[in-house]
Order: structure tokens, then C-alpha cells, then sequence
């Protein structure tokens, strides 16, 4: 059994403490509470893996501004969370879902009971379906799952025991403990997740956390002259995201006004534009709000704009380089 959990971990971590938790992905951290992706009609069988991005949304998310989206690959694959559960009678674990297609998933719950022969464990199987239009709360203790004895060896099926819930499940062959993985996909339609629950522990999925940086060519140049400004937006790791910026202007002491139109990061990550400068103007970048992160705004850089050298004066009239007339020598 413990072999079977620790190969459906797609994202484990470092065990965390109960209470609400903010992640900013589909990594918990957490060895009780992770995401996973599985079979939806084999629990030991091959599974494949979804792609995951942070959202706004969709509709009113159950906790804060924003959920975790997931796309599955294909059909066949269900992806949720993976909960630890120490009691079958008394199981905390749920998660809320939307589908803006709708969308139809599996809840597995694998096992060992006081009365399981050794190397045996008791699997149970819940059709999961969420309607279009809100979000839905997913829970594990109010789901009926057909209840199957398997060899935890092989997989083989050993002995039935018809539908119920976990608690009637428990009431009847005896309680346990094990681990319930609930998730949508099998349909192959994108859903999104949010405020996963586990034995106390919840999860509100947010935005990265992410810091924009400016640079000036020159800071200082004559009036009317150009200076390149570039942005750099990086994630919590340092890396590079791209995000596109606004660059925003103001004379000291004014109001912030936005240069031109957004700017797109170069195939290097940084966005560069060349301005003018009429006069000591101070810049920074705005970065827009996006799915995934909020907006946010860099430090600021003052560019200095000087008057241009005035041309020398040395050679006015009388200094024009050629004899003074008054002057000449006299003609023979």
C-alpha cells in the first residue's frame, strides 16, 4: 500500500501544518495533500498527466481571486487531489470544481480495514459529475463507491461488496485507513479546482508572486535626445517570465501618465523602448494584472535632461578671423 501511494505522488513535499494555505501552484509541499493524476477505470493503471496554469476564476472562486485550471491530455485520465484519510468513517476530504463545459470525473478510495486478510485492501470507486455554470463542492464522505477487495500486490479483484458510502462502508466491514484521490478529466474536458480540503488542512490556489525591474541606458542626456529603458519581470526562482509592461513617465512631484502602447519582452525576456526627453523625467513599468499574478510596478529611474553646449562665442564680428581693415599696412 505504501508502495501504491507513493507512486500515484505527482508533486509531493515536505509534510505541512493544518489550517488554510495559499499556493501559488500545482505543488503543495504537502505529504498528506498533493495533487495527482490517475486511471478512471484502473487505479494501478497507466495514467496520464494534465497541463496546470493559475486562473482568474472562473465565475466567483470559493477562496480569494483565482484557481488551479487543469487541461487534461486525453480522455481516460482523472487529475484532483491525492488526501491521506485515517478513518473510512470519518473522512475529511473534499474539493470545489468547475466546468464551464461540464465535466465528469472518479473518486477512488483504496483501504486497509481491522478485518482485510494481510496483503489485501479494500477499493472503492465513485462516478464524480459537476454541471456547467458554478462551482461545485466535491466531497469524499457523501459520494457512494462500488467496494472491491484487491491484492495490493497485483491489482486482482478478490471479493465484492456493493455500494455505499465510506461510513456505512466502515460501519459494516470494519474502519480504516488509506487515501482518496478525486479528480476530473475523464471526459477530456479543462476544469478548474480550488479550496482543497484534507483533515483540516485547506488550499486557496493564487497568483505567483512576481517583481518587475527597470534599467536606463543613460541617466543623463541632452534635451530632446532618446534613452533606451528596459524591464525585466522575474518569478520567485529569479527566472524570467516575459510578461509585457507599460512603460509610465511623470516630471518630479507629478502625476504617473502611461508612454505609448504595452511592450512585448524580446526573445531574451526583456522589454526595451527608446524615448525622448524634454526634460528630467522620472520612468517606471507597469505590469498589468494577468491570470496569474497581480499587477505590479518596478522601482523608478530618473533620467536627467541637460541643455545643449552653447556654441562658442569667441568669434563674433571683429573676431572673425580675417585683418582688421583699420589695421592694414599702408600701400607703397
Amino acid at each position: 500500500m505504501a508502495a501504491t501511494t507513493m507512486s500515484l505522488g505527482l508533486l509531493a513535499g515536505p509534510a505541512g501544518a493544518a489550517g488554510s494555505r495559499t499556493v501559488s501552484g500545482p505543488a503543495t509541499g504537502d505529504d498528506d495533500v498533493y495533487l495527482t493524476y490517475v486511471r478512471c477505470d484502473d487505479l494501478f493503471g497507466s495514467a496520464v498527466a494534465p497541463q496546470s496554469r493559475i486562473n482568474l476564476g472562473p465565475y466567483a472562486a470559493p477562496l480569494g481571486r483565482r484557481s488551479l485550471g487543469l487541461v487534461p491530455a486525453a480522455g481516460g485520465s482523472a487529475a484532483g487531489p491525492y488526501a491521506t484519510i485515517e478513518s473510512l468513517a470519518d473522512v475529511d476530504a473534499s474539493v470545489s470544481v468547475a466546468a464551464t463545459g461540464g465535466g465528469r470525473g472518479v473518486s477512488w478510495i483504496l483501504a486497509v480495514t481491522q478485518a482485510s486478510p494481510v496483503g489485501t485492501a479494500w477499493r472503492g470507486r465513485a462516478t464524480v459529475s459537476v454541471p456547467a455554470g458554478s462551482w461545485q463542492q466535491v466531497s469524499a464522505s457523501e459520494l457512494t463507491y462500488t467496494w472491491t477487495l484487491v491484492d495490493l500486490a497485483t491489482g486482482a479483484a478478490l471479493d465484492a461488496a456493493g455500494t455505499a458510502t465510506p461510513a456505512a462502508f466502515a460501519a459494516e466491514h470494519g474502519d480504516g485507513a488509506g487515501f482518496v484521490v478525486t479528480g476530473l478529466g475523464c471526459d477530456g474536458k479543462a476544469f478548474n479546482l480550488d479550496a482543497v480540503r484534507s483533515s483540516g488542512t485547506t488550499l486557496d490556489f493564487e497568483g505567483v508572486t512576481l517583481t518587475s525591474t527597470i534599467a536606463a541606458g543613460r541617466q543623463q542626456v541632452a534635451v530632446g535626445d532618446e534613452v533606451e529603458i528596459t524591464g525585466r519581470v522575474t518569478d520567485g526562482a529569479g527566472r524570467l517570465t516575459g510578461d509585457s509592461l507599460v512603460l509610465e513617465q511623470r516630471v518630479p512631484g507629478a502625476g504617473w501618465s502611461p508612454v505609448g502602447r504595452p511592450v512585448l519582452a524580446g526573445r531574451d525576456g526583456v522589454a526595451r523602448v527608446s524615448v525622448p526627453v524634454a526634460e528630467t523625467t522620472e520612468f517606471r513599468w507597469h505590469r498589468p494584472e494577468g491570470q496569474y499574478a497581480d499587477e505590479g510596478w518596478s522601482q523608478t529611474v530618473t533620467v536627467t535632461a541637460t541643455q545643449p553646449a552653447q556654441p562658442d562665442q569667441s568669434n563674433q564680428s571683429g573676431q572673425s578671423g580675417q585683418p582688421d581693415q583699420s589695421e592694414a599696412p599702408a600701400q607703397q
